[in-house]
């Protein structure tokens, strides 16, 4: 009795968690909308042990030759685009100083060439008789020497009694002076003064418009430029207006006097009143005949140095003015082996003043 209810309760059991279970199954939810939990797991890091490449030798070489090829051509490049913005800025100021060197050429050219036109009016030079066996004498400018050492060793070459005009500024120093004088030159200062037709010639330029003090102490300062060198004299550069002006070529002599130095009036103008004011303060002064380049030929440089000749033979002497240029040397080169023989002597500047002022 009691078995059999033992059993039966036991299948009562089994049936109950069958119906357990399949409710269970109908009534729970999807298990697709069901939120799943989330974890994070944080993985230890791994060493990846590779083993080394072995390369060829050949490969290396080769490996390191396109390296420093690389390597170089970068270095090229960067040293290219350097020295092209170098080149870039230096050729700005090359052309900037070529613009305003020809300005300023042409500027002299036109006033310079005014006195070869006008030469045959003004008034002649005054003759002085040459001694026995004296011969015509010629002296010899070169003027705006001090801008280019090539020239200055170039002039050296010709060993003659000829005159260096010195402008006060860029490369002119005085070692080129030195050299010069001990090549046979006599050393002038070459004064830029003010022309009629407005320029700016140099950092210091004497103009009509000053007063004794600014005429005086830019000149004293343009003599300081050259402190202990041997200047024998002036001549002007430039100059149309500057030498028209009776008050300031006053205060110009005025130093020339203290100094004891000569002044060569260039004649950039007819109306010069050098003469009258260099006689006023005792200066010795002469003039130039004629300017031999105002043409950078050779053929018009040697027709030229031809008609100081013929100046030389009608006055006694003759004063001509050059300046450094390539053609210029050339034909000065030529003309000057035969000076002699063709019947003239080449004197400096005061020795010629001294001649023709001798009683």
């Amino acid at each position: 009795m009691k078995q059999g209810s033992f059993f039966i309760t036991f299948l009562l059991t089994i049936v109950a968690l069958e119906i357990c279970v399949l409710i269970y199954d109908v009534f729970r939810p999807n298990p697709q909308n069901r939120p799943l939990d989330s974890f994070e797991y944080t993985l230890p890091a791994q060493v990846v042990k590779m083993q080394p490449v072995m390369l060829e030798d050949k490969f290396v070489d080769n490996v390191d030759k396109i390296l420093d090829s690389i390597a170089n051509e970068i270095s090229e490049k960067l040293l290219i685009s350097k020295m092209a913005q170098s080149s870039i800025i230096l050729q700005k100021k090359r052309e900037e100083t070529a613009m305003e060197n020809a300005k300023i050429m042409a500027i002299k050219e036109a006033i310079e060439n005014k006195p070869q036109v006008q030469e045959e009016k003004q008034p002649k030079v005054k003759k002085f008789a040459l001694k026995e066996g004296e011969k015509p004498m010629i002296a010899l400018i070169i003027d705006d020497v001090g801008l280019s050492e090539p020239f200055v060793k170039a002039f050296i070459t010709l060993q003659k009694p000829l005159n260096a005009s010195f402008l006060p500024y860029g490369a002119a120093n005085k070692g080129q002076m030195d050299r010069l004088k001990e090549a046979g030159f006599e050393i002038m200062l070459h004064v830029p003064m003010m022309p009629h037709i407005p320029a700016d010639l140099a950092p210091v330029t004497l103009s009509p418009e000053m007063d004794k003090t600014e005429v005086q102490k830019d000149l004293a300062e343009m003599f300081e430029r050259f402190a202990g060198a041997e200047i024998a004299g002036v001549n002007n550069h430039m100059g149309s207006l500057f030498t028209e002006r009776t008050k300031v070529m006053e205060y110009f002599m005025e130093i020339l006097q203290q100094k004891k130095l000569f002044f060569v009036d260039s004649k950039t103008t007819a109306h010069s009143v050098g003469k009258e004011v260099a006689e006023k303060y005792g200066v010795p002064y002469i003039t130039r005949d004629v300017f031999i380049d105002n043409k950078n030929d050779f053929d018009y440089i040697l027709a030229q140095l031809k008609q100081a000749e013929k100046v030389a033979m009608r006055n006694g002497y003759a004063v001509a003015i050059g300046h450094p240029r390539a053609q210029t040397f050339k034909a000065l080169a030529f003309w000057l082996k035969d000076i002699e023989n063709n019947g003239f002597t080449l004197v400096h500047v005061s020795d010629l003043i001294k001649r023709i002022n001798e009683k």
